[in-house]
């Protein structure tokens, strides 16, 4: 659909279109909510046995996991764009997390490779399927509704985290907390069958849509176009500017997000000596507070622009991390994760619109495949350095301390990035700035 249709349906904004588009988000939550976030807990503990290097051990895995879905994102994001074929790409990568997901029960009895492996796959397959679904919202959203629609998607999504979260703690009902660790294994494999059931009607609700991929004529050359294609987008980096600036401070941000991603659980275990079953109980806490704070953000983006908002929500993440790192009280673990689930989606949907209303939409899934190197192979350093940070200082306190140097980096970068003007009338500048550029090709 064409820039000038989405804005004459400017004044609905809740459309068919925008809920199939959502119902994806809805499925590959279940997945996120549970496999990294406990993964690196059962490793630790189950896997590696307690040994002292197990953090450091869970932190390269995490990181080659992102940096192996980084170097593809891009390549798949350009194959999608000059094809079309962007649905293939989505159901491909779905089936291998999903797979894998299933199976990591059985490649964790037989040794920590093959579990660290299955887990790669997994979270590889996760990475490719929703950085393609990350870029249609270029094709979904009018120009001046991307915030709210992108923070419709995340606020959906969580309610498929939610799901998966009530289904983990009914399997852990009944289990002894000694034994509630060894009892994840079945919980991976749930989660996985889950994300299938959801995933069928979710990529049902994508094939209905239709994107401004290339036309015809230019979906020559398959794999080894893309390739030439991120080339090209890479030596013009100075014409994707703006996109890139984006990027750039998104990089530092979102490397605290993952790495508190993979490591929330262990510290949550290590510091407060919270088990499973209270995990779970704040993993609740936390999509429950996260969904109208997403869709709030959403909505204040729009409305006051989506690098402020961001930068408040810097603020509440640090917040946040200083409680993690320093406190001690019973009310602090709530109050963290209360806090987390006030930004932690909210940062990355806001971030999806105003990246979004950077990227020419012809190059979309190309361009969101690099924000996928911003946000795994920046992010592939976040949890190797913090696994060995624990490891090397004996504390996951003074490793958060760590997480403040690349925050408070891409707070100001994000402050001096050049970016649209704020609000509808910003947007709507930019969409006429893109009609003149396809008028002009």
């Amino acid at each position: 659909m064409r820039e000038p249709d989405l804005q004459a349906n400017a004044s609905s904004w809740l459309t068919r279109r925008v809920l199939g588009w959502a119902l994806f988000d809805v499925a590959s939550s279940t997945y996120i909510a549970l496999v990294p976030t406990f993964f690196g807990l059962y490793f630790a503990v189950v896997i590696a046995r307690g040994d002292p290097s197990a953090s450091a051990w869970w932190g390269a895995i995490a990181a080659t996991s992102l940096l192996v879905a980084g170097i593809l994102a891009p390549i798949l994001g350009a194959y999608a764009d000059r094809t079309a074929r962007w649905f293939r790409v989505v159901v491909v990568a779905t089936a291998l997390c999903v797979l894998a997901t299933v199976l990591l029960p059985a490649a964790a009895a037989l040794d920590p490779l093959a579990a660290g492996a299955a887990f790669l796959v997994a979270q590889v397959g996760y990475t490719l399927a929703t950085g393609v679904y990350d870029s249609l919202v270029v094709d979904v959203a009018a120009p001046g509704q991307r915030g709210r629609i992108s923070g419709l998607g995340w606020a959906l999504g969580l309610l498929g985290g939610i799901v998966a979260i009530v289904v983990a703690l009914l399997m852990m009902q009944d289990v002894p907390k000694a034994e509630q660790i060894q009892g994840l294994g079945a919980v991976f494999g749930a989660a996985g069958l889950l994300f299938l059931a959801l995933a069928v009607p979710g990529l049902a609700g994508l094939r209905g849509l239709r994107t401004s991929a290339a036309p015809p004529a230019d979906r020559a050359g398959g794999i080894a176009a893309s390739f030439r294609a991120v080339g090209t987008t890479l030596r013009r980096w100075r014409q994707h500017r703006p996109a890139l600036q984006v990027l750039l401070s998104f990089f530092l941000v979102n490397d605290v997000l993952v790495t508190i991603q993979f490591f929330i659980a262990i510290v949550l275990s290590t510091r407060f000596g919270i088990g499973v079953d209270g995990l779970l109980w704040l993993a609740l806490l936390y999509h429950l507070i996260a969904i109208p704070s997403t869709l709030l953000a959403g909505s204040l983006a729009d409305r006051w622009g989506p690098k402020p908002t961001m930068l408040v929500m810097c603020g509440t993440l640090s917040a946040a991390i200083v409680l993690l790192a320093f406190g001690r009280a019973d009310w602090v673990p709530v109050a963290a994760v209360a806090l987390l689930g006030l930004v932690f989606a909210s940062i990355q949907a806001v971030f999806r619109s105003l990246y979004a209303s950077v990227v020419p939409p012809g190059q979309a899934a190309e361009l969101f495949g690099f924000n996928a190197i911003a946000g795994r192979l920046s992010a592939a350093l976040g949890p190797l350095i913090f696994g060995i940070a624990v490891t090397a200082l004996g504390s996951s306190a003074w490793a958060l301390c760590l997480l403040f140097v690349p925050l408070a980096a891409g707070a100001w970068l994000l402050a001096a990035a050049d970016v649209p003007g704020h609000g509808p009338a910003g947007d709507r500048a930019q969409a006429a700035t893109a009609t003149r550029s396809r008028d002009r090709r």
